[in-house]
């Protein structure tokens, strides 16, 4: 797609591993960003196969997944369809983006501060998420980010110290995201994540983050999460938290009652 015109799609090269990921995302970024006034229509399976060099059943696959997730619709005999109530969500659970994009798409400005870089050694829980020995070395990496000037949202890091050959320094750290340093030092790619939500006070919040108190809120929407790279190796261990009156998430489900 080229953003313009629904019926012609920009050619991407393509990864040669997880290729239906990568048509996925490109098609979930194509859907965020497209026009409905122009159509919603998307191209024949085959027509998309063509301008992505891949596989019709690498379509299909990528297809089925954005079907399951809501974001489009197939009708038959006529064709497929973006949802177009998926044009109007802004901040969706799905997919995991970048904290500040996150701030800036629910309409406030984004800013963050460090709060915290730290060297730990692991505890059984820290140790059994990230499968290292108790004892091992990791990165605390904990920030504050705002929106225009509140606080909403607190992220804690954790990461293995064997990623790096050397500390990352302070400027990287506030130029990029772990995700970002961790590509550039380690070669490690974070594709996917596993997440356990809870709301949770701020008494609660305390024993994980030094950010509590700075919340303007009395509960926030907890997020504990386990990040997998290329090779599906638990590399960061994440908590994070949500002030709601800032960032609220909104997500499709498709609907599976029917089933005995």
């Amino acid at each position: 797609f080229n953003g313009k015109d629904v019926g012609e799609m920009e050619i991407l090269p393509m990864e040669k591993v997880n290729l239906s990921n990568s048509v996925k995302a490109y098609l979930i970024k194509y859907i965020r960003g497209m026009d409905a006034k122009l159509g919603t229509k998307l191209p024949p399976e085959n027509e998309m196969a063509k301008n992505f060099s891949v596989s019709r059943v690498t379509i299909r696959r990528a297809l089925d997944d954005l079907e399951k997730e809501g974001l489009i619709l197939r009708i038959h005999g006529k064709g497929t369809f973006v949802n177009p109530d998926a044009l109007q969500i802004k901040t969706s659970l799905l997919p995991g983006g970048e904290f500040r994009q996150l701030i800036r798409d629910s309409g406030y400005e984004a800013k963050f501060e460090i709060q915290r870089f730290e060297k730990l050694f692991s505890d059984g829980e820290v140790s059994r998420k990230l499968e290292i020995p108790v004892g091992t070395p990791y990165y605390l990496l904990e920030k504050l980010y705002f929106a225009d000037q509140h606080p909403a949202i607190v992220s804690i890091d954790r990461v293995p110290c064997d990623y790096f050959n050397q500390d990352p320094e302070s400027e990287e750290l506030n130029e990029l995201s772990i995700f970002h340093i961790l590509k550039h030092k380690a070669g490690c790619i974070i594709k996917r994540d596993k997440i356990e939500i809870e709301t949770m006070d701020l008494v609660k919040m305390k024993h994980y983050s030094r950010c509590s108190e700075k919340m303007e809120c009395s509960s926030v929407l907890c997020f504990h999460g386990i990040n997998y790279d290329q090779n599906n190796r638990p590399v960061i261990l994440d908590t994070e938290f949500y002030n709601t009156d800032y960032i609220r998430f909104n997500m499709i489900r498709v609907k599976d009652v029917y089933k005995d």
